[in-house]
């Protein structure tokens, strides 16, 4: 993968990363159905721009618009308020390391839905261990019960709707991606819009402060529109392999603006967890068990 690429992967890593922190930010001052209407509307507008400014027509969104109401509903409104709602019982670290998951969730439901993307010995390995980090991270809370055992199941949640979402979206594939992000961002801002009128009544609420409001500004137009943008870039130069190296570091950007700026913690459980579930995407990945196994067949001849 070339220098450019890394850096790209870096950035995205960062940036999607910032969203659990921007999402914490804006919880303090917002409820979360609010805060995920917020952020859809700032992505779609930052969305329809570099639609315009890269020459794509808008009309498909329209015409598409059973499609794109579809996947803006179980990979944007529905996941999106999950993991809102989840971080107001868990950190937003603890929410990052769960939704890193949602890779070994897709290959999961890919196996049941598709016929091109079966379970290999090493997926089956793979998700064993992304399922042996649920058990640790979920073991402990369980046993002792409380509120964050509601936040892991609803951030767990979301990784189902990603997986089946990332299925369906294939059948979209004909269409320029960054097409597909607006179209899944605004239909997703449409399914959001009446249930926040009818259960937070914006109107009611008190106006938040400035952090809030830059923290939807943030996760909207870097969480969102530049997070799109920046991976369809890799996935174009470096290839789909390669975008999974994201995933393994979101989590590290999550946590460590969580633990610099909102003095998180990550529990010894949760890196374990975290170990365990990369673990599992590496071994699904498959590149470097096939390094491994390429060595040792050559030194032993």
């Amino acid at each position: 993968m070339a220098v450019a690429d890394w850096i790209r992967v870096a950035i995205l890593s960062l940036v999607w990363g910032g969203s659990f922190f921007f999402m914490e930010i804006m919880l303090q001052a917002m409820p979360p159905l609010t805060s995920v209407l917020g952020r859809l509307i700032v992505g779609l507008a930052g969305l329809v721009c570099l639609l315009k400014i890269l020459g794509y027509p808008l009309k498909p969104l329209i015409q598409q618009w059973r499609p794109f109401a579809l996947i803006g509903l179980i990979n944007n409104a529905i996941p999106f308020s999950l993991i809102s709602f989840g971080q107001t019982e868990i950190t937003g670290s603890l929410a990052s390391i769960i939704n890193a998951l949602t890779p070994i969730m897709t290959a999961l439901v890919a196996h049941q839905l598709t016929i091109d993307e079966r379970l290999s010995l090493n997926k089956v390995i793979g998700i064993g261990l992304g399922f042996f980090g649920v058990l640790v991270l979920f073991g402990p809370a369980a046993i002792d019960g409380g509120a964050s055992v509601l936040g892991m199941t609803a951030g767990f949640s979301a990784t189902v709707c990603y997986a089946f979402g990332s299925v369906y979206s294939k059948r979209l594939r004909d269409n320029p991606p960054m097409l597909n992000a607006t179209g899944q961002v605004l239909y997703g801002s449409l399914w959001m819009l009446p249930i926040v009128v009818l259960i937070d009544r914006p109107w009611d609420l008190s106006v938040p402060g400035l952090d809030p409001w830059l923290a939807m500004i943030g996760i909207g137009l870097l969480s969102t529109t530049l997070a799109f943008f920046i991976y369809f870039r890799v996935l174009q130069s470096a290839g789909a392999s390669n975008v999974v190296l994201v995933t393994f570091l979101v989590p590290l950007s999550a946590s460590g603006l969580g633990i610099a700026f909102l003095d998180e913690q990550l529990a010894l459980q949760h890196i374990i967890a975290y170990l365990l579930i990369v673990s599992g995407l590496t071994v699904i990945d498959g590149r470097i068990v096939a390094k491994v196994t390429k060595l040792r067949l050559k030194s032993h001849p």
